[in-house]
């Protein structure tokens, strides 16, 4: 055991191998080697974490260390929705590695931890150790009769689900929470699992539904004043008026979870939420507005190291470039968008920006380049198992055939399209393929045909709650 030795002037702590602030805690381990808590976390963040550290200090200690690990990468409590950056995608690998390491050597994870690490997982991609610890702390919890806990680790394996594409095994997950959370009595957990039955609702479609769920689980989290909640329903209405071309509606939700974020100081929030009001300042033709408010987004994304986030301002950028007729500029920023999303290995996000690439080349006629970029985009989106993205991309091709007169390819690719838009209840697609079918039709002077399939792209759209606008609307239908 060290001796306590103070400086003279009382402020500092001798621990055998340095001065640290009186108050420090401080684990004197037997022999020469002497760790404080920080040590232990930095080891865990920078992956240098040994066995010799575990064996010298407490069970106890080395579970605390991991709780401050996950809290000074920012992973604290129920994560749903993030962009991690590049340096917490680093500090994650690190950070399961000493998991495993302390699950290895027997020393037992509260399960809270557990389910944070298992967030740190899955928001960075990484699943199947998502999956793991989310399992472990299930049967903590069990174990310890914690039905609020095991609601907890439920509601975790149900986003990890969706997050794979398995809705089914999503909704059960949700459902399962949703019913211990209310046997409970916990009005704000359960508003956590209607948030979760909301984004559930928004995958696939459910407009009308999600936003009712957001709705429900907004007046919940203010009532409890839970400021991260009421910020995470607000973005999830402002998606879904975006996406139903309610502009201004979602600018006001937006806005006001922008004024949490800055209240919170949560820069990545922030930054997310700046880059949504970048979009709808576009859509609302305030273009100043859109590169002023996509500037912002982007200074604070350089700031936190968030080059997956400013890779996507890049885009936006490149969008408001186009719309100025800056061209040369607009495809020079889409290009870079795709770089760094090639070094990021982001796959989605490559899809997304290929297809956008093909867009811009469409735009511009050049046609069998367009085609190119949106072949590329399919192969990823099949590699990803996204039909509504495959479906986007048959579209895409299907115009590019379209404008060049290959009528039989092009309504091949549309009936493509149109099938897999059903089979994702992607009313949109849905309705723009029966559209295209529509167009080929008037070329083969069909028109008894293309009357019926406009009239039923109408339908699609009304009978899912969604405006019928343009084309559609100013031919009368």
């Amino acid at each position: 055991m060290v001796e306590r030795k103070l400086s003279p002037d009382g402020k500092s702590e001798w621990t055998g191998s340095e001065w640290v602030p009186v108050g420090t805690e401080v684990h004197h381990a037997s022999g020469a080697n002497v760790y404080t808590q920080q040590k232990i976390v930095d080891s865990v963040i920078m992956g240098n974490l040994t066995s010799q550290t575990i064996v010298q200090n407490s069970p106890e200690d080395m579970a605390k260390a991991m709780v401050l690990a996950l809290e000074q990468i920012g992973f604290v409590g129920n994560v749903q929705n993030s962009q991690p950056s590049n340096q917490q995608m680093s500090n994650v690998q690190n950070l399961l590695k000493a998991g495993d390491k302390l699950n290895s050597q027997g020393i037992k994870i509260q399960g809270s931890t557990d389910l944070k690490l298992g967030n740190a997982a899955r928001l960075t991609g990484r699943y199947q150790g998502a999956m793991e610890h989310y399992q472990r702390a299930l049967k903590t919890f069990r174990e310890e009769s914690n039905r609020s806990g095991e609601a907890d680790a439920l509601l975790n394996i149900g986003y990890l689900a969706l997050n794979q594409g398995d809705v089914p095994g999503a909704y059960v997950n949700f459902q399962d929470a949703q019913a211990m959370k209310l046997e409970l009595g916990e009005k704000n957990g359960e508003a956590d699992v209607i948030l979760a039955m909301a984004n559930l609702a928004l995958s696939g479609n459910e407009y009308e539904q999600a936003q009712n769920l957001f709705s429900q689980a907004l007046e919940i989290k203010e009532s409890h004043a839970d400021e991260n909640g009421v910020a995470i329903a607000l973005n999830g209405l402002g998606n879904i008026l975006e996406s139903k071309k309610e502009y201004e509606g979602a600018q006001l939700h937006y806005r006001q979870c922008l004024i949490i974020k800055r209240k919170q100081k949560d820069l990545e929030g922030e930054a997310i939420i700046l880059a949504n009001l970048s979009t709808v300042a576009e859509r609302l033709g305030n273009m100043s507005d859109a590169q002023r408010l996509t500037n912002e987004s982007v200074a604070i994304k350089r700031q936190i190291g968030d080059r997956r986030g400013e890779a996507f301002s890049n885009i936006q950028l490149a969008d408001q470039a186009k719309q100025r007729g800056d061209f040369v500029e607009a495809e020079r920023l889409y290009k870079m968008a795709l770089k760094m999303k090639k070094k990021l290995s982001d796959l989605r996000g490559q899809s997304d920006t290929l297809n956008l690439l093909g867009v811009f080349f469409e735009e511009q006629d050049q046609f069998v380049e367009a085609e190119r970029y949106f072949n590329e985009s399919l192969d990823i989106m099949r590699q990803l198992g996204d039909r509504q993205g495959e479906g986007m991309a048959q579209f895409n091709i299907g115009n590019t055939l379209l404008y060049r007169q290959q009528f039989e390819d092009a309504q091949e690719k549309f009936e493509l399209s149109l099938r897999l838009a059903k089979t994702v209840n992607d009313h949109e697609g849905h309705s723009d393929a029966l559209i295209q079918l529509a167009a080929i039709a008037e070329q083969r002077q069909d028109i008894q045909r293309r009357q019926t399939l406009l009239t039923e792209a109408a339908a699609v759209l009304r009978q899912n709650n969604l405006p019928v606008t343009g084309w559609l609307q100013e031919n009368g239908f």
